[in-house]
């Protein structure tokens, strides 16, 4: 008896680890939703989707248990500043207490890159009037400002005529000259012949392959049997 009930709290030990142990993973996944989320709107402007081997529970969960993230999202898609700032605002304790504030308010700045980037896809000039309300900025020094920052860093190539307050937005001329780009290319091409010479090996080796000319040219009388049937049907 002492021995069965010593086994039995084994047991319920060993079960109450294996809770746990699903408790502490399923948490651990949540929070890396979390900052993926966030992560994925600054890099790519859209939600994650979710991987097809994550757990049920997990999923749902996600769908009803993060509502500050999603709610970030939505007001992401919306593509106004002002409505992602209301749901940063709104669940600001939420972001705090998960060391998520300072990556949703970099949303922020990233929605109002994404809107002028946007822009030099459409337009070739634009005042820096038309360029703040399309980003939905407050003033024209705050457009001036994201314009200057991001032709500093790169993202767009832009030169400001100040006297008449236009921007006037260009292909960057050295797009390609910096060694990433080059490497880039280089990688690429090195690639493109990699898969070329790869072809020509496969189709090298089946041209001496018995069993696949055989086949081929099984097909080939076959079609010819077809054909022929057809014309004596005409």
């Amino acid at each position: 008896v002492v021995h069965a009930a010593r086994g039995h709290e084994t047991e319920r030990r060993a079960a109450r680890r294996r809770r746990s142990h699903r408790v502490g993973r399923g948490q651990a996944m949540v929070e890396a939703y979390k900052k993926c989320v966030l992560a994925s709107l600054l890099a790519t402007g859209e939600q994650p989707a979710q991987p097809k081997y994550t757990a049920l529970p997990i999923q749902r969960y996600i769908k009803t248990g993060v509502p500050a993230y999603s709610e970030l999202a939505e007001a992401f898609a919306t593509r106004s500043p002002a409505e992602l700032r209301s749901a940063i605002t709104k669940h600001e304790a939420t972001f705090a207490r998960d060391r998520n504030l300072g990556l949703a308010r970099q949303c922020v700045g990233a929605l109002v890159r994404r809107s002028i980037r946007s822009l030099t896809q459409a337009y070739l000039t634009l005042s820096l009037a038309d360029i703040a309300a399309a980003a939905q900025l407050e003033s024209l020094a705050e457009a001036e400002g994201h314009v200057v920052a991001m032709v500093a860093a790169g993202d767009i190539s832009a030169t400001i005529d100040e006297p008449r307050g236009m921007v006037h937005f260009s292909e960057s001329a050295d797009a390609f000259d910096s060694p990433g780009a080059v490497a880039a290319m280089e990688a690429s091409i090195s690639g493109a012949i990699g898969v070329a010479t790869k072809l020509q090996a496969m189709h090298a080796q089946l041209c001496t392959d018995s069993q696949y000319l055989s086949r081929v040219m099984r097909e080939r009388v076959q079609s010819r049997w077809e054909d022929d049937g057809m014309g004596m049907g005409k």
